[in-house]
């Protein structure tokens, strides 16, 4: 029987995983090749336009130095004396380049990476000599967006932002929201909020934001009915909402007298936060336009959802704690 996909992206030490990190599938190197033989080729276009404007005779090809150069300072950088070829194509070419994406270790490709779209961002060479020569820069913001958008489809940990490459468990948000939410969520009583949860995550990296945007407000809703299951509160599995469940979860003092205001309070939000997002969106028709909501939605309301379910997760514990004493 096939692993659940939730089974499927545990890291190596058990715990939930949102990302991949540090092993670079063949497809996803390809594609990089791709978008860097893009830019080449995009500065080849700017080069044969401007000999047709100025009337030059310049038969130097700008793109095949910039290979060679990028090539070189990699090289150096590794300690190698090159980037090798093969019988049909010298060193530090363009098929040199094209072979060592694909063969290379995972940490020279991350390194690879990093160094050639350094150079593609506005302090790097390429970026600034193609902005001396043709007054352009749009083809360096296209690769860019295109590499993030790879990286996101591949479920890669990376993201290339202000000049380097940057791990997307140093961001806050990931390293103290979302995964030790997933970690709680590990809890076999727990698990078909924890699906939701990973499921919500696949939608947003496959792009279907609204199809997020419900997987998460479907999450808040699961953890409360597990709650109500393990404290053996009376609701309907198939009928309460969110708005029903939060009712029965206070009608049963699963909050403290001193902390029902503030517990009410982390509710409204979550009751005018998720919910709007996914009624506005999912929940009604779309009209003679189709509508979806970018991506800082989705992530607010993913984040929104992993730190009430931590909150919601520990009072839990400390529920059953009472109950066992």
């Amino acid at each position: 029987m096939p692993a659940l996909y939730s089974q499927r992206i545990r890291d190596a030490e058990g715990d939930p995983e949102v990302f991949v990190y540090d092993c670079f599938p063949e497809a996803f190197r390809n594609q990089f090749f791709h978008i860097v033989n893009r830019v080449l080729r995009s500065i080849d276009n700017l080069q044969e336009n401007a000999r047709g404007y100025y009337g030059s005779s310049e038969n130097v090809s700008v793109s095949k130095s910039i290979v060679e150069k990028l090539c070189e300072d990699f090289s150096m950088e590794k300690g190698l004396k090159n980037i090798p070829g093969n019988l049909y194509s010298g060193s530090n070419s363009i098929y040199a380049l094209e072979m060592y994406c694909s063969d290379c270790s995972d940490t020279d490709f991350l390194d690879l990476m990093d160094f050639i779209f350094e150079s593609f961002s506005p302090n790097g060479l390429v970026y600034q000599l193609i902005q001396k020569l043709y007054k352009t820069d749009n083809l360096f913001y296209q690769a860019i967006d295109e590499l993030n958008h790879r990286l996101k489809q591949h479920r890669l940990g990376y993201e290339f932002i202000n000049g380097e490459i940057i791990k997307k468990t140093n961001t806050f948000a990931h390293e103290s929201i979302v995964r030790p939410a997933l970690k709680l969520l590990m809890d076999d009583e727990f698990r078909g909020a924890e699906d939701e949860y990973l499921m919500a995550y696949e939608h947003y990296r496959k792009g279907k934001n609204k199809d997020a945007i419900l997987n998460a407000a479907k999450t808040f809703e699961s953890i409360m009915k597990a709650i109500c299951e393990g404290l053996q509160y009376t609701y309907d599995k198939d009928k309460d909402t969110a708005s029903k469940l939060n009712a029965i979860l206070e009608s049963n003092g699963f909050y403290p007298s001193y902390l029902r205001n503030h517990i009410t309070g982390i509710l409204q939000t979550l009751n005018t936060g998720v919910p709007v997002l996914r009624n506005k969106t999912s929940g009604h028709g779309q009209g003679a336009t189709v509508s979806d909501y970018p991506d800082e939605y989705v992530e607010y309301a993913l984040n929104l959802v992993a730190t009430n379910m931590i909150f919601l997760h520990r009072l839990y514990k400390s529920a059953k704690e009472r109950l066992s004493t």
